[in-house]
């Protein structure tokens, strides 16, 4: 009887079931999320989360056997591909088709077999099934799915996976997440734009793609010149204009860099990991991008996704995460991989017609504001992959990924992340853009009224409100003796008395 698992205490009165069962078994060190465990008396319901753990109920028992622990981790627990792969290609081959030989058409079974010849690419010495009926891979009811299942006729399995064997995402369909779809957004959107005008909507997009582009660079830690963020706020403007290939990564990424005498554009040629260096310059990784030598393999199949994803019409902002969070769980590129991963987010959005046509969503600016929490959920996906990654320092302070890594970077849960990028969605549509298209209707009042107290340019008027706004509705005594010595008391406070109305 085991007492703990992956460094995490089993429940009391409970042994480890399904997918822990199989790891612990085979002698594997692949990290798993969610372990199961089944709890050796009755509980209140057949399932309950305990702490990291799923608490199954008395009534699953089952006998003793690896192939036992395999049905029971695909019919109960949440699917995990590279754990199952990982499994699947550790396990008896002459136990799964004894096993599947006894009942071919029994539906775990179908499973089991599809499974092992899909992810291993590899067949099994079995015959085809004959004509019968066919059965969905997953659940629709607990996964989104493919729209256009693909039919496996030597197994009689719809196929209903949203990626291809070389890479593929899990996503749950959680609450939230069908709260969300089901909320349709890009109704409201359109219901905002058209209560503004044309130029007012400009406007409003001009300030927020300036906003956006400044927020994806500190998200980085870095401040940069205004020129460089205006160059990237018009790449992030042209959004959804040029399909996505190689060629145009390394377009975007010239484009973000600007000098590129020290930092190679395009595919890196050596290893990259996040994290820092120790007085010696010895890496100190948190992460480990995946190896140079599988890039060019990596973003091809990653491409492809898109373009199954594309083709299956799948919900817009779904396939938006996907794609651009599996590119910077791949980090490619020497340098800029949070900037056009979060390029990316715009790109399909904009592509799939999202929202409109120029109209930005500040993503990165929300993204800012939840700059921990965005953190946790690349670190909750980064971190426990590291355990499966071996490495060596080299003499330049980089690492040197000694095992083959491929498959850590093509099979992954992306739920969680899918979740966050509709709340800062949500946020931007009923916050963030409401609120900018006011305040510069706002601005727009204040400006005309103090028009009418006095006579100014435009540009003087700008400068004052926005001076009034900074010190807290008060003009300064500096900001007054240096650029309106000429304006009387009686008029700088009916002009703060306004400015205090309209933005209160």
């Amino acid at each position: 009887m085991f007492t703990t698992f992956q460094n995490k205490f089993l429940p009391d009165n409970s042994n480890l079931i399904g997918f822990s069962w199989l790891i612990k078994y085979l002698g594997l060190t692949i990290p798993l999320k969610n372990p199961s465990s089944i709890s050796n008396k009755r509980l209140t319901s057949q399932r309950i989360n305990k702490g990291d753990w799923i608490l199954f109920d008395a009534q699953f028992k089952i006998k003793e056997s690896a192939y036992s622990h395999l049905e029971f981790a695909i019919k109960h627990e949440n699917l995990d591909l590279l754990v199952l792969k990982y499994i699947l290609k550790s396990f008896s081959k002459e136990e799964l088709i004894k096993n599947i030989q006894t009942n071919p058409k029994r539906t775990i079974n179908k499973k089991i077999w599809f499974y092992y010849e899909f992810l291993l690419d590899e067949k099994l010495p079995l015959d085809d099934l004959p004509t019968g009926r066919y059965t969905n891979l997953l659940d629709a009811k607990k996964y989104f799915t493919k729209n256009n299942p693909i039919k496996s006729k030597r197994h009689k399995i719809n196929n209903n996976l949203l990626g291809t064997n070389r890479f593929c995402p899990i996503i749950q369909k959680t609450q939230k997440l069908q709260h969300y779809i089901s909320s349709n957004f890009s109704i409201e959107i359109n219901s905002i734009i058209n209560q503004a005008s044309k130029s007012l909507l400009r406007r409003a997009s001009s300030f927020l793609l300036l906003a956006d582009s400044k927020a994806s660079f500190e998200i980085e830690g870095e401040r940069v010149t205004k020129n460089r963020i205006e160059n990237w706020g018009k790449i992030i403007n042209q959004a959804g204009e040029i399909p996505l290939s190689l060629k145009e990564i390394q377009r975007l990424h010239a484009t973000l860099i600007g000098d590129t005498r020290f930092i190679k554009i395009g595919l890196r040629d050596d290893e990259v990991f996040l994290g820092d260096r120790d007085r010696e310059n010895y890496p100190l990784p948190e992460f480990i991008g995946a190896k140079s030598k599988d890039l060019e393999t990596l973003m091809e199949d990653w491409l492809a996704l898109h373009k199954e994803l594309t083709q299956n019409s799948i919900d817009p902002v779904l396939h938006a995460v996907i794609i651009a969070f599996s590119f910077v769980y791949i980090h490619p590129l020497q340098d800029g991989n949070g900037r056009i991963h979060r390029y990316l987010l715009h790109h399909i959005l904009a592509k799939r017609g999202f929202y409109p046509k120029g109209v930005i969503f500040p993503l990165s600016s929300v993204i800012l504001e939840e700059i921990e929490r965005y953190k946790e959920i690349l670190v909750e996906h980064t971190k426990p992959l590291m355990s499966m990654i071996k490495w060596e320092a080299t003499s330049t302070g980089n690492v040197r990924v000694v095992n083959d890594t491929s498959d850590l970077y093509r099979f992954f849960d992306i739920t969680k992340s899918c979740e966050f990028i509709y709340e800062t969605i949500e946020k931007t549509i009923k916050e963030t853009l409401p609120n900018e298209i006011k305040y510069i209707k706002t601005f727009d009042i204040a400006c005309y009224e103090i028009n009418e107290i006095v006579a100014m340019p435009d540009n003087m008027i700008k400068m004052l409100i926005t001076f009034i706004l900074q010190n807290s509705g008060k003009l300064s005594k500096r900001k007054k003796e240096k650029y309106f010595s000429e304006l009387k008391d009686k008029e700088i406070l009916k002009i703060e008395r306004i400015i205090e109305e309209l933005f209160k």
